[in-house]
């Protein structure tokens, strides 16, 4: 089909035009004019759409009939195709034939007709209270109406100034009908004053900003009648008063006719209606909207001003939408000198071709497109009040997860962040594919739907409610595909807009505890998603989402776990699998969603029932809670589940898989009778089986070893503690009430072993289960019970302890991570960050603390040298310590409330963990939330619980850890959005390119002249090349009397942290599983002077320095050949002893200024760079790296006894020695053998067994976290 949108061919000049002569017999042809504008309501309703829509498309692709459409065109029919032309090929679903990929994506990427304009504005002056204010001020009213004007109020007086300020106590608010009648008194008597905006006068009383805008206006004036505006501002207040000063600045914009629009568009009918149908017709030619109207229907607008940035390319794409294409402009106003502003719209304007190619879609077309590459989206664009928009029975999904809300408004911009569903062919990428289809009804009402394919989610899309609107009908539409996501567990907690977290944080420290010096008291957060199923919910009560929890097992040492159904109301997010330990032996349990299922009534009874019979065996006493306070469920699986390979990628359906046989036997009584009928009969019946001894469902409980075909009950007990009997009917008489003997006396005993209890798996060093002295017992099968649960699924019930536990963990996690970090920070490596030494799991946060710690150094030192460009050494290492101390690093994480989500406590309260109630989850969260607002405790039972207590460095180096982990997860970009979400005082840096931006350091003259060839031989050293070469003769020449003494050592600052930051970096990832104490050690040892005067002599930089001084000079030249002689040396001996080359820089007296030298050179490279890492990157890789081979723990220069242990004490164990017996050494940590070596010929036995002790705990360094259980006597 080839179609020209803009025909203007002459009379006369019109041709057929034939593409191919090779075409296949045509079914069908249709001619026809298609007035076809883009995206106007009358082109849904032309006839051919209509047969097109209602029945072309209806029928399978394989039985469609060819349809050849041919249009009158021009000759240069292809060089004016259009994005429109692309549109009009998807409506009717055919092909402009011949037309190229390049002439497709030229048409895509081509950007929508409009300019773009970014207009700065001066920063705001600190503006003073007013008058009016100070006399409000003075009547000291705590009221809470009172206290949300004045929060507006300030708002508005940084945002518009003075004059707009005063004005919210008049007009501005909602709350001031509540205001006492002492302020409607000062109100009255108060006079107004109208807006300054004169700049230069002392009565100027207006912001820069809001200056800068009616200047803007004024220069619209030559639009002349045609002029439309729309500006978008952050909140409905500022709309409002924005109104209200236009309207008193009518002498300046007189041709200004301005409204607001608050509110939602109703889908049938609203007062915002009328407002854009004078819009249109130009009675009124200024809308006023919040982010709230952004995909709204107005009519296109000749300027469209972004008032406030709004961090979202959705957002923006949709400013465009609302520009008149040809002569339309969007502005967007940026403070100047700010970097977040200015990072905003590098991001939202500077975009990618296919991301352009989007955002056309959103410019002509209601219908959207499917984004190839995901809209950058910041999920907090800026925070609106535009919530409060809503109406109080508003439509809205909650995330169980988060308590995030999503709203029909939200649905829509959701819609684009859904990863595209399959592959795309490249000559498909520039191919439209309209996200939504429309349709109307006979009343003209739009109804909408989301097109099949433009999800990856295996959701079957439906027609919306109908709407007077386009916008509504897709709002609607986006709705219902996310509510239909939601209950089938796919809508993942990241499309939702960004929580609004409880404020857990304070601005002041909480006293020092008289319990425990040194500590101070935190409340403890429990997870909001437990709270959250208690809420209104879009899913019906019977509609269960499971989990199947699957433990690793089979070996001798670990017996098999059956898999076992968790099941909530509401969907969980996703889970890592993670360690449970058995005797320390690690097996992982992995917890698998599931497609969610509907169950009846009594299905769902029973797997309450169910439920409750296994929540009395694990605590092994009675439990019984009624089924609508229950929020967990527990159900079997038959023995056919197993994780098929194709649900990787989807969710498996597990329904038809749940054991109903074995969830009636349960419900329908705890034990059953043994049948022993046979050896064969009782053999089948013992298999998988839980034993008891007494018909009663509170008591010991035992496997079956094996059946003793050999004994019966008359023969002589072999347990040893039985042996005083004859028999074991003689036992029973003695021990049994109201035992009148057996039915058979020659049936075979039963030999069973102990079965465990609940432990705390979660922890490495937690011990074998010990079920008696004798190890094994024998038993009547004729007095026996058999449990109705099978002993493998009853074992992995055992875990749901330490499951339930580690779920609690991870959902905190996930919670902070949206709440605060923005999902930035890898939820695993958070929740090591979170989990404290003293909560007893695998893992703690001491090696990402080590991380994070050389970061915030690394990134404060190049803070303070960016922003204090004139500060020298000493004045910069005070400004970095402000910034970097414990007490800063605590006083921010209090801020934010990050305390309450720190994990310190061991698995201890069985029942707290196994049960989730509505009852017990509500008053939880009610009396913790009221713990947070007034300072009161709990009740003494529950004080325990909720209350936790933490050194002040412990909160600082969880700080630092959290920092560690985002750095691993998202590199120093995402390292520098969480330090910035701790609240680290950083002003005026928001992305690692604003130093570059912001560095002006003056460079100090210097006298010293250096040859060009000396330059280029450094570079070939360091594998980099200098942009800045003065900064290299500053270096070089620093031995000399330049007069640069202040440039040099500001250079040696930022060098030292550049270099603590690359070796911390090294060793952990060469190390990747040593101990934060052997970490430092090597860190120690690789930072040394020693360590980096030989770096300066190895690679030869020493050769260029320029000396003024002899005797520096002859100093550093004997430093030089004295370590070549070292060197040699300890490579003979080396090879001789057949060990490792050791340290031959270590003994030597070292000349200072070598040291200095790398250190400053490393500061110039960055700096030179453009304070880009990847000069000095290349400095370490080519340099650093080569050297430090020789430094490894074996060869650290301290003796490896030493060594070893302040390992030991680093990871806080306090019983370990070295012992001599015979003529053995051994290394012995709470009396296990580490290692162990005999006296050699020359060589120490405590030596070698020291550095063997070094290898097994650089091979295996979950040993002390097995083996060391010191920290149960420390507190945290």
């Amino acid at each position: 089909m080839s179609y020209d949108t803009n025909s203007d061919i002459k009379k006369g000049k019109k041709k057929v035009l034939f593409i191919d002569s090779s075409l296949k017999q045509v079914g069908s042809l249709v001619l026809a004019d298609l007035p076809f504008h883009g995206d106007d309501s009358s082109s849904i309703s032309h006839p051919v759409f209509r047969i097109i829509k209602n029945f072309y498309t209806d029928l399978d692709p394989s039985s469609r009939p060819l349809i050849l459409a041919g249009l009158f065109a021009s000759t240069s029919f292809y060089p004016d195709i259009t994005f429109r032309s692309l549109i009009l090929e998807a409506a009717l679903h055919s092909k402009i034939y011949g037309l190229s990929a390049e002439q497709r994506a030229a048409c895509f990427s081509t950007p929508y007709p409009v300019k773009e304009t970014i207009v700065c504005y001066d920063p705001p002056n600190p503006s003073p209270s007013t008058q009016l204010v100070q006399k409000l001020r003075a009547l000291n009213s705590t009221e809470s109406s009172v206290r949300r004007v004045f929060d507006i109020y300030q708002y508005t007086l940084a945002e518009l100034g003075a004059c707009a300020s005063d004005l919210v106590w008049r007009r501005g608010s909602e709350y001031l009908g509540s205001l006492p009648s002492s302020f409607h008194q000062i109100l009255r008597e108060s006079e107004f004053t109208l807006p300054n905006l004169d700049m230069s006068s002392p009565d100027f009383n207006v912001t820069p900003k809001l200056l800068k805008l009616v200047q803007i206006l004024k220069s619209c004036q030559e639009f002349g009648d045609d002029f439309r505006g729309v500006i978008f501002v952050r909140r409905r207040i500022l709309a409002q008063m924005i109104e209200r000063l236009f309207a008193l600045l009518n002498a300046h914009l007189r041709f200004i006719r301005t409204r607001v629009i608050l509110g939602s568009l109703d889908v049938e009918m609203s007062p915002q209606d009328d407002i854009l149908r004078q819009f249109e017709s130009g009675s009124w030619n200024l809308l006023i909207v919040t982010k709230y109207a952004e995909d709204f229907e107005i009519p296109k607008a000749s300027v469209v001003i972004q008032f406030d940035l709004c961090d979202s390319q959705i957002s923006y794409a949709h400013l465009l939408s609302h520009c008149r294409a040809g002569d339309g402009h969007v502005i967007s106003m940026v403070e100047r000198d700010n970097s977040a502003h200015f990072n905003i719209v590098s991001r939202i304007i500077q975009v990618q071709p296919p991301i352009r190619g989007w955002m056309n879609a959103l410019c002509w077309t209601s219908q959207g497109t499917v984004a190839r590459e995901l809209p950058y989206e910041s999920r907090n664009p800026y925070v609106t009040d535009s919530e409060e928009e809503e109406a109080a029975d508003a439509l809205f999904i909650m995330d169980p997860t988060t308590g995030s809300k999503m709203y029909p408004r939200d649905a829509v911009n959701v819609m684009y962040l859904i990863p595209f569903k399959g592959s795309v062919l490249p000559d498909e990428k520039s191919v439209y594919k309209p996200l939504f289809e429309f349709d109307v009804q006979d009343d003209g009402r739009f109804v909408c739907r989301v097109q099949s394919d433009g999800s990856s989610q295996t959701v079957t899309p439906a027609w919306s409610a109908p709407s007077l609107t386009k916008a509504g009908a897709r709002r609607l539409a986006s709705y219902d595909f996310c509510v239909a996501l939601y209950e089938k567990g796919l809508l993942d907690s990241h499309l939702f807009p960004k929580p609004r977290m409880l404020s857990f944080g304070s601005a002041t420290l909480p006293p020092i505890d008289n319990k425990l010096s040194g500590t101070r008291a935190y409340d403890r957060k429990s997870p909001s998603f437990w709270s959250n199923n208690v809420s209104t919910s879009v899913s019906p009560l019977t509609r269960l989402y499971p989990i199947v929890i699957s433990v690793e097992s089979g070996t001798k040492s670990i017996p098999p776990h059956g898999p076992l159904l968790l099941l909530t109301r509401q969907p969980l997010p996703m889970f890592p699998s993670f360690r449970v330990f058995f005797a320390g032996l690690p097996s992982r349990v992995s917890l698998t969603r599931a497609e969610p299922f509907v169950v009846d009534e009594h299905q769902l009874q029973d797997i309450h029932m169910y439920t409750n019979q296994v929540l009395r065996g694990i605590l092994n006493k009675p439990h019984s809670a009624p089924l609508d306070e229950v929020l967990v469920f527990y159900a079997p699986l038959d023995n056919l589940w197993s994780l098929k390979a194709e649900w990787i990628s989807s969710l498996p359906n597990v329904q038809s898989h749940i054991s109903w046989s074995l969830i009636a036997s349960l419900v329908n009584g705890w034990i059953v009778p043994l049948k022993y009928d046979s050896v064969e009969a009782l053999t089948k019946d013992t298999e998988d089986a839980l034993i008891q001894d007494r018909w009663s469902q509170f008591t010991r409980r035992y496997d079956v070893v094996k059946i003793r075909s050999d004994l019966n009950p008359l023969n002589k007990p072999l347990d040893p503690e039985l042996m005083d009997y004859e028999n074991l009917v003689e036992v029973c008489k003695a021990h049994r009430k109201g035992f009148e003997g057996l039915k058979d006396y020659k049936q075979p005993l039963l030999e069973v072993s102990g079965f465990p209890s609940v432990i705390d798996r979660l922890n490495p060093a937690a011990g074998p289960f010990k079920p008696s002295t004798s190890t094994h017992k024998y038993f009547i099968p004729e007095l026996c019970a058999k449990v109705t649960i099978p002993a493998s699924i009853f074992r992995t019930a055992l875990l749901l302890p330490c499951i339930m536990r580690r779920l609690d963990d991870f959902l905190l996690v996930k919670e902070l991570n949206a709440g605060l970090f923005n999902h930035c920070v890898s939820d695993e490596l958070l929740h090591a960050t979170l989990s404290a030494s003293s909560a007893g799991i695998e893992y703690d946060y001491e090696r990402l603390e080590m991380l994070g710690d050389a970061y915030l150094k690394y990134l404060s030192s190049i803070y303070v040298f960016v922003v204090h460009p004139k500060a020298d050494e000493g004045s910069m290492h005070n400004y970095r310590q402000s910034i970097i101390s414990n007490k800063s690093l605590l006083k921010n994480a209090v801020a934010v409330g990050l305390p309450a989500f720190i994990q310190a406590r061991p698995l201890n309260s069985l029942e707290k963990t196994l049960f989730k109630s509505k009852l017990a989850t509500s008053d939880d969260e009610e009396t913790h939330h009221k713990s947070y607002m007034t300072g009161t405790s709990r009740h003494k039972r529950k004080k325990h619980h909720s209350l936790q207590r933490f050194g002040d460095k412990a909160i600082a180096d969880v700080a630092e850890a959290i920092m560690g982990a985002a750095l691993l997860s998202g590199g120093t970009d995402a390292a520098l959005k969480v330090t910035k979400a701790l609240k680290v005082p950083l002003p005026e840096i928001e992305e690692w390119s604003d130093f570059s931006r912001k560095a002006h350091a003056p460079l100090a003259p210097v006298s010293s002249q250096i040859k060009g060839s000396t330059i280029k031989a450094v570079e070939a050293i360091i594998g980099s090349h200098f942009k800045q070469p003065e900064l290299l003769i500053h270096v070089l020449s620093r031995t000399s009397k330049t007069g640069a003494e202040s440039t040099y050592e500001r250079l040696e600052f930022i060098g030292d942290a550049i270099l603590d930051f690359m070796v911390v970096q090294h060793v952990f990832h060469r190390n990747k599983r040593m101990s934060p104490g052997g970490l430092t050690l090597l860190k120690g040892a690789m930072v040394s002077n020693a360590a980096l005067a030989a770096v300066c002599v190895w690679s030869g930089l020493h050769q260029h320095l320029v000396f003024e001084s002899a005797s520096l000079a002859h100093d550093v030249r004997e430093y030089a050949s004295l370590l070549q002689r070292n060197q040699v040396q300890e490579f003979a001996l080396a090879e001789k002893e057949g060990r490792l080359i050791g340290q031959y820089w270590h003994n030597i007296e070292t000349p200072k200024v070598l040291s200095d030298i790398v250190e400053s050179l490393l500061g110039a490279i960055y700096v030179s760079d453009d304070y880009s890492p990847a000069g000095a990157e290349a400095f370490f890789e080519k340099v650093f790296k080569p050297f430090y081979r020789h430094i490894t723990l074996q060869t650290i220069s301290h003796h490896p006894t030493k060594v070893l242990f302040e390992l030991f004490q680093a990871q806080g164990c306090q019983d370990f020695q070295v012992v001599k017996e015979h003529n053995e050494y051994l290394v012995l940590v709470h009396d296990v053998v580490l290692s162990s070596s005999q006296d050699e010929p020359g060589m120490s036995g405590a030596k070698v067994a020291s550095c063997f002790g070094l290898d097994a705990l650089e091979g295996d360094p979950s040993f002390l976290t097995r083996t060391c259980d010191c920290w149960k006597k420390t507190k945290t």
